[in-house]
């Protein structure tokens, strides 16, 4: 649980349904599954939690909710009515609900990049890898902002477009001011392995249907 100076954040790793992870070959659901774990260690970090304190306090926001702040496993789908865009993170009002989704990324680099890149150490890491590993940090933790200053707008009733482009423009301030932070962060995650209950109780379930999934393949090819 985070708990933030005027709003409360409940930070947890979605349970995706079965008939979603058959849908993904193993090695996507490996790389998605630690990617999931590295944005829900990331967004519980003390200092990230503090920049978020800060955020809060900083904007005066509000909310007599508990905000479930949900990590998503797999991208999400594409807009029907606008396919080149791609989302990476939503706030339902009525649910209190902020869902974070990761990059879509091509499946030639989720095997070239593997998914042990998540566990291990920073130094010892490809160029390739450290550009990608910032990529997901960055789009994280800006949309975690995003969706966030979402909260403090929604009981003005200001038009969407009018809303938006207030969102964006908080969200490009904090990110430069976050930048030294959020690589400092980053550096520490890598110099140690986390042991986070949260990351175990939250992802037991997903790595159990994993296991049964790989069981499946298994016997489908000796079939």
């Amino acid at each position: 649980m985070s708990s933030v100076s005027q709003i409360r954040i409940r930070a947890r790793l979605a349970k995706p349904p079965e008939h979603v992870l058959v849908k993904f070959p193993r090695y996507e659901r490996e790389f998605f599954l630690g990617y999931a774990n590295f944005i829900l260690g990331l967004i519980l970090s003390p200092d990230i939690r503090e920049l978020l304190s800060n955020l809060v306090a900083s904007e005066g926001i509000r909310s007599d909710r508990s905000i479930d702040l949900r990590v998503m496993i797999f991208p999400a789908k594409q807009l029907r009515r606008q396919p080149s865009r791609i989302l990476y993170g939503s706030y339902s009002h009525s649910l209190a609900q902020i869902s974070l989704y990761p990059l879509r990324i091509s499946k030639d680099r989720i095997r070239r990049e593997g998914t042990a890149m998540f566990a291990t150490h920073l130094n010892h890491l490809s160029i390739a890898q450290r550009k990608l590993i910032g990529e997901i940090s960055t789009a994280a933790i800006s949309t975690l902002i995003h969706e966030v200053l979402h909260v403090k707008f929604q009981q003005r009733s200001l038009a969407r477009y009018v809303e938006e482009g207030m969102v964006q423009r908080l969200e490009k301030t904090y990110m430069k001011q976050w930048a030294d932070k959020v690589d400092g962060v980053l550096r520490s995650q890598f110099s140690s392995v986390i042991e986070n209950v949260l990351w175990e109780k939250s992802s037991r379930t997903v790595k159990h249907k994993l296991t049964r999934l790989r069981s499946r393949e298994y016997a489908s090819r000796n079939d």
